[in-house]
């Protein structure tokens, strides 16, 4: 939980529950294999061969194995073991096909929540390092966390408050992201946990005075969830992670997800979407940003991208609101070398791309309070 963050569309975020259970941002063992593969130009399965003994070697020298060391053959497992995995490609095809097998696995760890994990969770190759209690045991063990949404509830009111650094927010009730070091949606099983842990603290007195942003990969499952509620609450944003055309199923499954507004995180944004394929009827809000991660393995983030969307987002009536350029931003087929690393200081875009804007329903929300708290401070400052 955290009650100030630096991501620019929200105040706080919390996350009820950590890890996933994988996406095109934190790819499966059996994605991850088939791709090295494919890359070094092995017959199918030796990749797997490789890592699956070089985990099992790993997981036998381990004095105590905890939770979260395991000898599956996961992400997690072949992320830590990348090194002696890639001297062994090194040694048997040459230099170009280990270089080729480390983008591979840098590409198949993009999610910056899986990276985050993979540092202060667990790992076989140093298994007696601390661990983040605050975190899932690996990314790949979907974990609750009993209480986090009700202590966020608790946070103070930010209604008419001016957040420094963040003028877009300026005024607005306090924007909570939910989920940013997980996708609570990973497993249905944990639809009763969120029913009697998560829901009843936002629809709370204390959680109602914030407005819940709610991102999942998996929107049909959210939806599911909703027709369990019979809706979810109406200071919840119903969103989902679009990352390019092959993810652009999303939105209409989003769609039938019955929320009072939804809305859009397409970031990182990976190759371009056609602005006439994106139809966002039913959706009130688009994030947008580029990829950040190691320099030399992300996807470059063409500002065209960026302006096509933001046209298409006002002619269809939704706010657009440009988060980051990322990591290697391109404009008019040359890269752009700023100072901020993800490409998150809006001073060094061009103008044209300035563009935070927060939809009306959520602008609107608690908007009577408002008035009412700023007649009041107005009458306490001239008595």
């Amino acid at each position: 939980m955290s009650q100030i963050t630096k991501i620019q569309w929200c105040h706080s975020t919390v996350n009820p529950i950590m890890g996933c259970g994988g996406c095109e941002l934190f790819r499966t063992p059996n994605e991850v294999v088939s791709d090295l593969d494919n890359t070094i130009g092995w017959a199918k399965g030796r990749s797997r061969l490789a890592l699956q003994k070089l985990v099992d070697q790993t997981f036998s020298a381990v004095p105590d194995p905890k939770v979260g060391h395991t000898s599956a053959l996961s992400s997690t497992n072949i992320w830590h073991l990348r090194e002696p995995f890639l001297d062994l490609v090194l040694q048997a095809s040459g230099r170009e096909a280990a270089e080729a097998a480390a983008l591979v696995i840098s590409r198949a760890v993009a999610c910056y929540a899986a990276r985050l994990h993979l540092n202060k969770a667990a790992s076989i190759v140093n298994p007696s390092r601390c661990t983040n209690p605050g975190y899932a045991p690996v990314f790949e063990r979907v974990t609750r966390f009993p209480g986090r949404v009700a202590a966020m509830a608790s946070a103070a009111d930010l209604l008419g408050s001016k957040p420094q650094g963040k003028p877009w927010l300026d005024g607005l009730c306090r924007l909570i992201f939910v989920s940013d070091m997980g996708d609570a949606f990973s497993r249905s099983i944990d639809f009763d946990f969120m029913e009697t842990d998560v829901i009843p603290a936002i629809r709370s007195e204390a959680g109602r005075r914030h407005f819940w942003l709610w991102l999942t990969k998996r929107p049909t499952r959210m939806g599911q969830f909703a027709k369990r509620l019979g809706k979810l609450p109406e200071n919840i944003c119903a969103m989902t992670t679009i990352t390019g055309p092959d993810s652009l199923s999303r939105v209409d499954e989003l769609r039938e997800v019955n929320a009072s507004v939804r809305g859009l995180s397409i970031e990182p944004l990976r190759e371009r979407i056609a602005p006439e394929r994106l139809n966002l009827n039913g959706v009130s809000w688009v994030i947008l940003g580029g990829e950040s991660g190691p320099k030399d393995h992300v996807h470059p983030f063409d500002l065209a991208w960026a302006s096509e969307l933001r046209d298409a987002c006002h002619e269809q009536g939704a706010a657009f609101f440009l988060k980051q350029l990322g990591r290697s931003p391109v404009s008019e087929g040359r890269s752009l070398h700023l100072k901020d690393s993800h490409g998150g200081d809006w001073a060094e875009w061009p103008e044209k791309l300035r563009i935070r804007e927060i939809p009306l329903e959520i602008r609107n929300y608690r908007r009577s309070t408002n008035r009412e708290a700023n007649r009041l401070m107005r009458n306490s400052k001239c008595s």
